[in-house]
């Protein structure tokens, strides 16, 4: 079958073909931008831990405000806890804000600081009235009404959640 002539199309071989290319080893480029994108994937796991971790005392005061609600259900004690629902206000804030901005509010400048805290304000005059009945009153709570008591433990649990401390009382806890 093979023509004597050298040109002819008898004469032609079927090209071959190279392997494929294979994807191991990677380029350097690969290298790099896969240790760019470990370092940032890096960098997010340490900020979201941190953040984790500077929020324990919220968790904690969640915590703390869901027993206290579970508690106001029992009628009988239902004063010890409600009493308790100022004092852990103030216990978180003492957390999340320096102690002398902090411990010496009362009033309407406590009213003031807790709206201050958040981007919008949700201790209105009805519940900023509850809380003080609760916080300054030495007699028979009984006078609350449930729905009075179950707005001061919305906002209450609103602003355990939402409550922004700034960056200069971030920085004063730290040294």
């Amino acid at each position: 079958m093979n023509s004597p002539d050298p040109a002819s199309l008898q004469n032609l071989n079927d090209i071959l073909l190279p392997p494929p290319v294979s994807w191991w080893p990677l380029a350097g480029g690969w290298y790099v931008l896969l240790g760019l994108l470990l370092i940032v994937a890096a960098w997010f796991l340490y900020r979201s831990i941190q953040r984790w971790y500077q929020n324990r005392y919220r968790r904690a005061a969640l915590h703390e405000l869901s027993a206290i609600a579970k508690g106001l259900q029992t009628e009988s004690k239902r004063e010890p806890y409600l009493r308790q629902i100022p004092a852990l206000l103030k216990r978180t804030a003492l957390s999340a804000y320096p102690r002398d901005e902090v411990a010496s509010l009362s009033g309407d400048d406590w009213h003031r600081f807790l709206n201050g805290t958040l981007k919008t304000p949700l201790f209105t005059e009805a519940v900023t009235g509850t809380l003080d009945l609760i916080s300054y009153s030495s007699g028979d709570l009984d006078k609350l009404d449930a729905n009075s008591v179950k707005n001061l433990l919305r906002v209450s649990s609103a602003w355990l959640k939402q409550h922004q401390p700034n960056e200069r009382s971030k920085d004063s806890k730290e040294t």
